[in-house]
């Protein structure tokens, strides 16, 4: 399924903006709350450039909204249970949007309000090289679908082939990149009690 990486890139600006202007927080503030630098909240909101899922994770604890809020503008009561069926996931961006060396779909229906837990499908491209590691609010658990996947958490590299998990505190810094000469991927559940 192709992906509207545009129009999602600007969808997710303009919740960025618009959050951040109804607190009444400049672009310097937000940046260096978050960590990054203005030029790239400037970006961000533009519409100029993706987030990668850790710096959407520490926006949203600035800006005060659930990491689905940020994706696709979810609301904060929770619905019970919720079916995506195939058709239906797939919130995410094209090849090389990101600066992480990975692309990411959402699995969840967009706008769907009030979940804890965010599940993404993450494909990385081998031959990015340039990733950094990477800290944010919560746990994560990965489930690799299918190539090799190298983790650097805290310190410590890994391994991960088809079939292996990690759960991992996100709050130490960590890093994954695509092994081999072809894209792998892998299933990962951010979770964060904010």
């Amino acid at each position: 399924m192709k992906v509207r990486g545009d129009g999602m890139r600007k969808d997710i600006g303009e919740r960025i903006r618009r959050m951040r202007e109804t607190q009444e927080l400049t672009r310097d503030e937000v940046s260096r709350l978050a960590g990054l630098g203005a030029d790239r909240l400037a970006a961000l909101e533009e519409g100029r450039e993706v987030p990668s899922i850790g710096v959407v994770i520490k926006l949203s604890r600035v800006l005060g909204s659930k990491l689905g809020g940020l994706l696709h503008g979810g609301a904060v009561a929770s619905e019970a249970l919720t079916v995506c069926r195939a058709g239906e996931v797939g919130v995410g961006y094209d090849q090389g949007d990101t600066d992480q060396g990975y692309t990411y779909r959402s699995l969840t229906r967009p706008g769907t309000p009030g979940h804890g837990m965010e599940p993404f499908l993450l494909t990385f491209d081998p031959r990015a090289n340039d990733a950094r590691p990477l800290a944010h609010d919560g746990q994560e658990f990965v489930y690799v679908l299918e190539g090799e996947i190298e983790l650097f958490h805290d310190g410590q590299r890994h391994t991960l082939r088809q079939g292996d998990s990690a759960y991992l505190d996100a709050t130490r810094p960590h890093l994954f990149r695509g092994l081999g000469e072809r894209p792998s991927r892998m299933l990962a559940v951010v979770w964060s009690a904010g």
